[in-house]
């Protein structure tokens, strides 16, 4: 009997060592099972296991491992997970903080619809945080962007903005309206946005961004205002890529519509080019001259006016400047002014100068008022 009582008591020792060292709580099963979905590329069961060990539910806390699994879930583009990979590097309670580590997935959280993101990037963008830029601009856009995400608590923030810069206020409105007109297939929204995005105004400058929608407008409805700037951001590469192949291939577009303003710029080129191509430059300007094109038509009196390209003549200059300065252009009438104030290749006619002057002057030509109150 004793060495039975003895069996049952080495039994019992037995099963409560096994219980002690094989027993799970429900949160030690959920996140074993959590585990080993996440390790086979589970993506929920990658942010669980995250959420776990931020937690410690189910398993010892650890920051390292949480991001670990947060990184894991956001390389499948999971934004919960981005916004959580954001938010451990912003807050720096379980890895140390690393603003510039949270900016990349900050910004796709907030492109893919994270109010959290989006608020927060407002921010960055508000202060210069990371290695982001201060702007103003695209601070205002993300809490646009939030808002129109069904944040109500950004209200009060959108007014008293309003209030702060209602100009910056109604030029973001804007470029928003052109931005949905634009996604929809609207050809001068996407035109405007294309230009908004390559200017830097009201959004911070995108270059991708812009030739994806100036490309639009082109390929699909050969504006020539869109073929233009991605021709000389092509030839430039300031701003888009350089690819002289692109540009060269749209320039010919641009020439075989007789398009003045592509005419205009390839004269700006040639006379610019070291050394000057004046013979070009003229040829191109006068071409886009006889379309009406003012600046040109001032250029082609220009280079009459200094014979660069062709011969001489003030007469046939006075022609074209008078063309462009009868549109308004500041430069002709200004020069006009002097030419006749001044009696430079024509007999003075102060009378005739004078006319012209004041209307430079009355366009805001300084130049035109120092002259005419300097008699």
């Amino acid at each position: 009997m004793k060495k039975f009582f003895f069996l049952l008591v080495v039994a019992a020792i037995i099963s409560g060592g096994y219980y002690v060292l094989f027993y799970q709580s429900p949160d030690e099963k959920h996140f074993t099972a959590a585990l080993k979905a996440a390790r086979q590329g589970n993506v929920e069961a990658q942010v669980q296991t995250a959420y776990a060990y931020e937690e410690g539910k189910g398993v010892t806390a650890d920051g390292q491992q949480a991001l670990h699994w947060f990184r894991q879930a956001a390389l499948s583009g999971d934004s919960e997970a981005l916004w959580k990979c954001a938010e451990i590097y912003i807050q720096g309670k379980l890895v140390t903080s690393d603003l510039e580590e949270a900016v990349p997935f900050l910004l796709l959280a907030a492109k893919q619809g994270s109010v959290p993101a989006q608020r927060e990037l407002s921010r960055f963008y508000a202060q210069g945080l990371g290695s982001l830029p201060k702007h103003e601009g695209e601070s205002l856009y993300w809490q646009f962007m939030a808002a129109k995400m069904g944040d109500d608590t950004l209200r009060q923030t959108l007014q008293q903005a309003q209030e702060k810069n209602p100009l910056l206020y109604t030029q973001l409105k804007t470029f928003l309206n052109d931005l949905k007109k634009a996604q929809e297939g609207d050809t001068e929204a996407r035109l405007r946005v294309g230009q908004a995005y390559l200017n830097g105004t009201p959004v911070l400058q995108n270059p991708e961004e812009s030739e994806r929608y100036l490309t639009l407008v082109w390929q699909e409805n050969k504006d020539p205002q869109a073929g233009l700037l991605l021709a000389q951001n092509y030839q430039s590469g300031k701003i888009l890529p350089a690819d002289e192949s692109k540009a060269n291939a749209i320039w010919n577009e641009l020439v075989s519509m007789s398009y003045a303003p592509a005419q205009y710029a390839l004269g700006e080129m040639a006379y610019q080019a070291d050394p000057p191509k004046y013979e070009d430059a003229f040829a191109w300007f006068s071409n886009a001259a006889s379309g009406g094109y003012a600046p040109a038509q001032y250029m082609t009196g220009f280079m009459l006016m200094q014979g660069q390209g062709t011969t001489s003549s003030v007469p046939l200059a006075i022609t074209f400047f008078r063309n462009a300065a009868e549109q308004n252009y500041l430069s002709a009438q200004y020069v006009l002014g002097q030419i006749y104030w001044k009696g430079l290749g024509v007999p003075a006619d102060k009378q005739a100068g004078r006319a012209w002057l004041e209307k430079a002057a009355a366009n805001g030509s300084e130049a035109a008022q120092a002259l005419l109150t300097s008699e």
